[in-house]
């Protein structure tokens, strides 16, 4: 069809900004990377919300990437901006590009239908559909029927999103898609735009039948933007309650209750996965490829869960039964070794504990996440496996325990001999909260700034840093020495 058509309907209510011809529109495809050149054939008219616009700067390099890749038009969405900045207005005119504004109102699935049922073949209106509100499964299944040939769409962990049969090849098939191997019997789509790691995206498969492959893979974008944007939202919300949790501004009933609005079943335990990414030495922590990363690892499971950004990795929380949350562990060392070696990740998953203790998984999951990032290769740890420590500790000599236990805390223990202060106790209850300022001094029956001076002092004394991992473990270390040594005593 040609833009002149799309502009004549009063329905959509297009705007032109900068005219070049009428040109034919072969297809669409939606866009909020800066330069999406390698995604374009040509002849495209390009969708964008304009996301990756961050000033005049970046309407030139974009406006230049897509006349580089030779699409037709491109329309540009109002919802994050208001309107189309004048910088990019300019930038399409000087480069020819015909550039139309899209209102608030219309959604891009709708400009993206209109498009392609004037360029399809008859009878097919998958997008139309799932615009109406059929899911995937409902379109594969129709499209089957009509293309007479089966097709998928599968997620690179494996997991079989929608399909109109079985798949017996789906292990060979998703092996190849990992490593970019291409097969003759299956035409492959990746859905999307196909950035961030390989393991996070969805592909569609169909048996000998590439230009429907082409099709059914815009239509599973249009749905995996959906549920990309559903997990956005959730995620946002738990995030916020997370962190005002781990600093002491909230309660684990409010998260609780933030679970239970975003979709986690109420009263079941739950179960904390912290799961980081480019450990290697060379490589930078990205926070949005470990999102990714999680969110597709968390849905292999098919437990309900919910993904939010933390730290320089990302946290899920899982809801369910206890026999399926002990699955856990062994569910993620199999998915991360299915995505080796094109994935450097590591995971540290809490115990499975009560809803309401929600600050000690995170913190549980936070150290089997240090411990897991030591590991040369993608590692999962469980919480169980920070208690490793008494067998190694039980191989040490008598003499050397001692020294480490004296060297630790001997500092400390002689301050409260001297001082008839509660040094050591303090330490203890402290790491027992999991560092939590507020459940600390609730537990002592101490002022929150009492109970920072006593830490304060501890360090000082000790010359240890206690916002420092390794020292903690010290501390949790030697704190375990001396009570099994009082316990020794005492028998």
């Amino acid at each position: 069809m040609l833009l002149s058509d799309l502009l004549a309907d009063p329905e959509l209510g297009l705007s032109p900004l900068a005219e070049a011809g009428d040109p034919v529109l072969r297809g669409v495809y939606i866009t909020d990377l800066l330069d999406p050149r390698r995604y374009l054939a040509g002849g495209e008219l390009v969708l964008t919300g304009m996301m990756w616009r961050t000033g005049p700067d970046d309407s030139e390099r974009f406006a230049a990437a897509i006349a580089d890749a030779g699409v037709a038009a491109l329309a540009a969405g109002t919802a994050r901006l208001g309107s189309t900045p004048p910088d990019l207005v300019e930038a399409c005119r000087r480069r020819g590009v015909p550039l139309v504004e899209v209102p608030l109102a219309l959604s891009f699935g709708t400009l993206s239908e209109r498009v392609m049922a004037a360029n399809r073949a008859p009878g097919r209106d998958w997008v139309a559909a799932v615009a109406a509100g059929a899911d995937l499964e409902q379109v594969f299944d129709r499209a089957a029927a009509e293309l007479g040939a089966d097709c998928w769409a599968l997620s690179a962990t494996g997991r079989i999103v929608a399909g109109s049969a079985p798949l017996p090849q789906r292990d060979e098939l998703v092996r190849d898609y990992l490593t970019g191997r291409t097969t003759q019997q299956f035409a492959v789509r990746t859905v999307g735009e196909g950035s961030g790691p390989r393991i996070a995206h969805w592909f569609v498969v169909v048996r000998s039948a590439a230009s429907a492959a082409a099709e059914l893979a815009t239509v599973a974008a249009l749905v995996r933007t959906r549920v990309d944007q559903a997990r956005q939202i959730a995620g946002q919300s738990v995030e916020s309650a997370l962190r005002r949790l781990l600093d002491g501004t909230s309660s684990a009933a409010e998260v609780v209750a933030r679970l239970e609005t975003v979709g986690l079943p109420a009263g079941e335990p739950a179960r904390v996965v912290l799961l980081s990414t480019g450990q290697d030495p060379v490589v930078e922590p990205d926070s949005a490829d470990a999102i990714a990363v999680l969110r597709e690892f968390a849905a292999a499971t098919g437990l309900a869960s919910v993904t939010a950004p933390l730290r320089d990795g990302a946290a899920a929380v899982f809801a369910a039964d206890e026999r399926r949350l002990a699955e856990l562990p062994d569910r993620f060392r199999e998915l991360l070794a299915h995505a080796e070696p094109a994935l450097r990740a590591q995971a540290g998953i809490s115990d499975v504990r009560d809803p309401g203790n929600l600050r000690a998984a995170v913190e549980e999951a936070g150290y089997a996440l240090q411990l897991a990032e030591r590991a040369p290769s993608n590692s999962v740890v469980p919480a169980d496996e920070l208690a490793t420590h008494r067998a190694l500790l039980a191989a040490v000599p008598a003499e050397l325990r001692t020294s480490y236990r004296e060297r630790v805390l001997g500092p400390l223990f002689a301050y409260d001999a001297a001082h008839a202060a509660d040094l050591v106790r303090t330490l203890r209850m402290f790491l027992e909260c999991g560092g939590s300022w507020s459940r600390c001094a609730g537990s002592l029956h101490i002022h929150v700034n009492t109970l920072r001076y006593r830490i304060g002092r501890v360090e000082r004394i000790t010359g240890r840093d206690l916002g420092n991992f390794s020292t903690r473990v010290d501390f949790h270390l030697a704190l375990g020495l001396a009570a099994e040594d009082a316990a020794a005593s005492r028998g």
